[in-house]
């Protein structure tokens, strides 16, 4: 691998500038990630019923056409997740996309993402990585839900589906102050079939679910330490070039979901 192939401008290599610049990206060695895995991992031993919901087989059980497009769920020390504002500004990258046009037709624009500055959980309405910080320290754990690769475009409506219904368990064990954040991937349709009211608006706030990345949250890290923490490298990532385009590469991607949740100091759960 010669310099030029190195040193570029791809999202995996920006975004892991990023992670080497941020405090939380360089505090912890493997083993100290390792070590506060164990303890949390002692943590979660304390609440079973909880334990059994963070289970691939607790979650296909859900009656959600779709759900079997998941494929693993695990937890990491909530310590661990980095929010950084400058995974935020990527939204800002210009990049080549077909639009659909009134008539129907696909047409290509070089453009940022629509979403930016305009959808309610896009950013800049969601909060700064400092505050984001704040609801991370929290917590206790964060549960992460991630799909096997697919190309499905039809029912993605039901990864909202999913990620609520799992919501809604944890807090009918814990109570609802035990969720405190949940993410998502791209666009909340926690309103759908309707559009999002967008400007900062939110009909439906207790289920708006936005993106890690609208979060300041580096996917490919998160996935990277899940992979670090649980041993297996199927969490890991490849990031697509030209979406939606002839050349896009790979051909199918997964999607990420979270839920940033604190765990009760009263008793077995």
């Amino acid at each position: 691998m010669n310099f030029a192939d190195r040193i570029n401008y791809s999202i995996d290599n920006i975004e892991r500038s990023i992670v080497a610049d941020n405090p939380i990206g360089t505090r912890y060695t493997d083993v100290q990630k390792k070590k506060l895995y164990v303890q949390k991992e002692k943590l979660l031993n304390k609440f079973l019923d909880l334990k059994k919901m963070i289970d691939i087989r607790y979650i296909h059980k859900y009656p959600i056409k779709g759900v079997n497009y998941f494929a693993r769920i695990g937890f990491l020390p909530s310590k661990l997740v980095i929010s950084d504002d400058r995974i935020k500004d990527m939204c800002q990258n210009q990049f080549w996309t077909a639009f659909r046009t009134q008539k129907k037709k696909s047409e290509l624009r070089f453009t940022r993402c629509p979403g930016l500055e305009n959808h309610s959980s896009c950013p800049y309405y969601t909060p700064p990585a400092e505050k984001v910080r704040l609801k991370l320290d929290k917590a206790d754990i964060f549960i992460v839900l991630q799909t096997k690769l697919f190309n499905e475009t039809k029912y993605v409506h039901w990864e909202f589906l999913t990620i609520n219904r799992l919501r809604e368990d944890v807090e009918s064990l814990l109570g609802k102050k035990a969720i405190i954040q949940q993410f998502g991937a791209g666009p909340c349709q926690a309103c759908y079939p309707h559009t999002c009211l967008r400007m900062g608006k939110c009909r439906n706030p207790r289920q708006q679910t936005p993106a890690l990345e609208a979060m300041g949250i580096p996917v490919g890290q998160l996935c990277r330490d899940m992979a670090l923490l649980t041993g297996n490298k199927a969490w890991e990532i490849k990031w697509i070039k030209h979406f939606g385009l002839p050349n896009m590469t790979p051909k199918k991607w997964k999607v990420v979901f979270g839920l940033a949740v604190k765990l009760p100091t009263n008793g077995k759960k």
